[in-house]
């Protein structure tokens, strides 16, 4: 069986989770009332006081806009009412290239962690190109189980664009690696991991291009032979499909059933 750790690093992309080279500036600009506390930098607001953890902070230049940078702060509960369980929202910026905010979206309980735990985030800069003149960028997520004998790993991609001064969520954390598996806690089981690729479609009549989403699936099933344990790895179906726009948000075409399609998180309203 593979390890969930090696599970989970393959579903890591290879630039991912570097830490923001400029999080001081970064975050002094962004929070300017933020108090330097046990767990970090703390911040009221939301419900429930937060806490800036520097290392858990992303942010990276934009080539397609050279003089903005992309930015991720994960905002968590600094003092957890559940053992547990812990409160958490992300805020995606975009600033100069010195760090001053000129744009903020919350996403509220993004970085909601229970009995699958929110990870590490990456900023993804690849030529998602949606409409004519408008690019988004994209937000990966991972996510985690706790259990060992039912490993659950989970990365997701949030596209958000960045257009007349406003950000806005176009994709809904679309799962683009997937880990499902259940084993006896001693070799014998299975796990299922699922990839994707998304592309741009053609230029269509309509403003936005649909989003081509190709998708692969590997099985891999351990058995115990003696004092060994002996995996085999077989691919599965791959299969291919595509997203739409509609109504502010990119949604599955047709009415093709995928599950799971998106990601587990639930983005809340404050």
């Amino acid at each position: 069986m593979r390890p969930v750790l090696a599970a989970l690093a393959l579903m890591l992309p290879a630039p991912a989770f570097a830490e923001c080279a400029m999080t001081d500036a970064l975050l002094a600009q962004a929070y300017p009332k933020a108090q330097q506390g046990d767990n970090g930098l703390t911040v009221d607001g939301g419900g429930f006081q937060r806490a800036i953890q520097s290392e858990g902070v992303v942010c990276k230049a934009w080539p397609w806009r050279p003089g903005l940078m992309l930015a991720a702060v994960p905002l968590l509960e600094a003092k957890p009412a559940e053992e547990g369980s812990n409160k958490g929202d992300v805020e995606i910026l975009v600033t100069d290239r010195a760090g001053k905010p000129l744009a903020r979206r919350l996403e509220p309980d993004m970085a909601y962690s229970d009995a699958i735990r929110f990870g590490d985030m990456a900023l993804d800069t690849a030529r998602y190109d949606i409409a004519e003149g408008l690019r988004a960028f994209g937000l990966r997520t991972n996510q985690s189980g706790s259990s060992r004998v039912n490993p659950y790993e989970e990365q997701a991609l949030w596209l958000y664009t960045f257009d007349r001064g406003r950000i806005e969520r176009v994709l809904d954390g679309l799962i683009v690696e997937h880990g499902l598996g259940e084993n006896n806690g001693n070799c014998e089981g299975e796990y299922t991991t699922t990839k994707r690729t998304i592309t741009p479609g053609p230029k269509t009549v309509a403003r936005y291009r649909a989003l081509k989403v190709e998708q692969t699936e590997t099985l891999d099933t351990s058995t115990r032979k003696g004092d060994d344990c002996v995996s085999d790895e077989r691919p599965g179906p791959s299969r291919q499909f595509e997203l739409v726009y509609d109504k502010g948000r990119y949604v599955l075409s047709g009415k093709a059933e995928i599950d799971p399609l998106f990601s587990t998180i639930e983005i809340g309203e404050r």
